[in-house]
């Protein structure tokens, strides 16, 4: 981040808990306006519940339970308190200021609804009434999104579609009003290999033209590599490690990262076997340990790791990592 970058985002010690269980325990991070920030780690982590928390549009049994979550709206000139904020305040923001991408598009859209209906229902929401302003400006997204013929489209259902025309449907309701933040969770999961690629270079696109925020949420080192300016990684709950992707993933300072990292195929791993971390995400509703919660899995764990959660200390420039096996950052470069 460099000085004239502007917070768009501010989470601190936020917390999420299941029927009394913790499932996102205590983590901060920020983001700035126009940065596409990932957010990594095994199903069970917690990356989707913290996505979801932003919007405050997680599941029922889930709850906020401390932290807070900071905005700041259009007016630039002031931040707003999210997890404060009534329903009728949030129903402003969502789709205008925040939108979402889901990662199961056949799932998400209204199968009883036409796609053109899907796409302009977020401008009736917030007010617009002409019909034909909504229908030119959805067909004119449509196209800018690589949907061909858009007007054909416009009046069929969603299973006359192929999955990666839904995703990009979705992606067209998600940006319909153009929002300053979109999180995008886990876009990609339900698509082949083609299809996965141009969704990335199409979520890349969106942020170099509009200038949009993107929240990109997977469990695909790769993918994050591929669209990622910044990464955060999550293990049961905990924020682990962030920082610069191409630092992160030439340095990681924390061995699930390291274990992540081992477990991707590549050119450099061609001969050798992968990493294989043993053991599993421990289930929410599992009593978790005192100490770092990687610890049973972990080959380098030593009897602090055990005991106490690590504090976050600085590994490089903008780079940290929460554990006790970390080089910390010394000499001139180290940030203040």
């Amino acid at each position: 981040m460099t000085d004239g970058d502007r917070v768009l985002l501010e989470v601190r010690d936020l917390r999420i808990g299941i029927k009394g269980h913790p499932a996102v325990d205590g983590i901060s991070f920020s983001m700035n306006e126009g940065e596409i920030l990932g957010i990594v780690g095994e199903s069970g982590c917690g990356k989707s519940l913290t996505a979801l928390s932003i919007p405050r549009l997680l599941p029922e049994a889930a709850l906020i339970t401390g932290g807070s979550i900071r905005y700041r709206d259009r007016d630039r000139n002031r931040y707003r308190e999210l997890t404060a904020l009534r329903e009728g305040e949030l129903r402003k923001i969502r789709g205008r200021e925040i939108s979402m991408i889901f990662q199961e598009p056949r799932f998400s859209l209204n199968p009883l609804l036409r796609v053109g209906k899907q796409i302009t229902e977020t401008l009736e929401l917030h007010g617009e009434r002409d019909k034909t302003l909504m229908k030119n400006r959805a067909l004119s997204l449509m196209q800018s999104l690589g949907l061909q013929e858009a007007e054909k489209l416009l009046p069929l259902y969603p299973h006359q579609l192929s999955g990666g025309m839904c995703q990009r449907v979705m992606i067209a309701i998600a940006m319909i009003h153009g929002p300053r933040l979109l999180i995008a969770d886990e876009p990609t999961t339900a698509l082949d290999v083609s299809i996965q690629a141009q969704i990335l270079e199409l979520v890349k696109k969106i942020n170099r033209e509009t200038g949009t925020a993107i929240l990109f949420i997977s469990h695909d080192l790769s993918v994050i590599q591929a669209v990622c300016r910044r990464v955060l990684v999550m293990y049961a709950g905990k924020l682990v490690e962030q920082g610069p992707v191409g630092e992160v993933f030439t340095r990681p300072a924390h061995e699930y990262t390291r274990g992540l990292l081992g477990s991707i195929p590549g050119r450099s791993s061609r001969g050798r076997p992968l990493t294989n971390i043993p053991g599993r995400v421990p289930p929410i509703e599992e009593a978790r340990p005192p100490g770092c919660p990687f610890a049973p899995r972990c080959t380098a764990a030593t009897l602090p790791c055990r005991k106490t959660f690590p504090p976050e200390i600085s590994v490089g420039p903008g780079h940290s990592a929460s554990c006790f096996a970390a080089p910390e950052q010394t000499g001139p470069e180290k940030e203040d």
